[in-house]
């Protein structure tokens, strides 16, 4: 019996024919800034940077009910001074299992200012499911830096989603963190005027803070599981002795998790307790 390949032929070019279609369609989509946000993305801030002083408009410190909605929207208008500049922080709010989490940075100075640097995908309102890693694979959403107060980006996590949530210092020369934070706050400003797409793999939270680091310049560094679901990515940093090495890996860990029951999001001291 003879067996033809034609038809398989044929499927296997129309797979082809709609690859390429999506592929077309992919590269020919912009990203914009003009679309119909939801709250907390509506407002981008806004940076200048004078000599020693950052100025920042539009910074975000909302306050939120028990179901995670918006109970009060605000914005501040805050200086801080580059020399003022003391530490930075490494977050990681765990919002499920096996890894899934959110990475942010938070800037300390020593003036007791705290920024919290957040990159995240820009939803709009008819993302009613929230964010959806498939779709962010796929230019579905814009990429935003939201600029805010700890009690804002930290505090929604561990105050009103309950999130399990990790606050490491870390161990790292100036000569690099100072930089960190002018490229974050650069970066968000040049999204005001030109926009693009966050990614769920190659530009995102995660990556978007490992992309600044000379330990990932080789494509192999990227393939760790670690950074594909940042959950774990603290141990990614202890091996790289960017956080405390001085204990067990497992007690760092322990030491580093925020207990929400020491202090409310209204306490003027909140991001000191946070850390005691």
């Amino acid at each position: 019996m003879k067996i033809t390949l034609k038809p398989y032929k044929n499927m296997f070019l129309l797979i082809i024919f709609f690859i390429g279609l999506g592929a077309i369609f992919l590269a020919l989509k912009s990203p914009s800034n003009q679309a119909n946000w939801q709250t907390q993305f509506k407002t981008l801030p806004s940076v200048k940077l004078e000599g020693d002083t950052i100025h920042i408009k539009n910074l975000r410190d909302f306050r939120y009910n028990k179901d995670a909605t918006i109970r009060e929207a605000r914005y501040l208008e805050q200086t801080y001074q580059l020399s003022e500049f003391k530490n930075a922080w490494y977050g990681i709010s765990h919002f499920g299992k096996n890894g899934l989490a959110h990475v942010f940075m938070s800037f300390e100075f020593s003036d007791g200012k705290f920024l919290a640097v957040s990159i995240e995908a820009r939803l709009e309102e008819e993302h009613i499911n929230g964010y959806s890693p498939i779709k962010g694979l796929f230019r579905g959403y814009t990429k935003t830096i939201v600029l805010a107060t700890e009690q804002d980006v930290i505090g929604l996590r561990t105050h009103i989603r309950s999130e399990p949530l990790y606050l490491y210092k870390l161990d790292v020369p100036e000569l690099y963190t100072k930089p960190l934070l002018l490229n974050f706050l650069r970066e968000a400003e040049v999204l005001n005027r030109k926009p693009t797409f966050y990614n769920t793999l190659i530009d995102n939270c995660m990556t978007g803070l490992l992309a600044q680091s000379d330990q990932f310049r080789k494509l192999s560094s990227w393939l760790d599981m670690r950074i594909i679901l940042p959950g774990n990515s603290d141990q990614i940093a202890y091996e790289l002795d960017y956080i405390d090495t001085s204990k067990p890996f497992d007690k760092v860990r322990t030491n580093a998790l925020v207990d929400a029951s020491t202090v409310d999001i209204s306490d003027a001291d909140f991001s000191l307790k946070i850390r005691m």
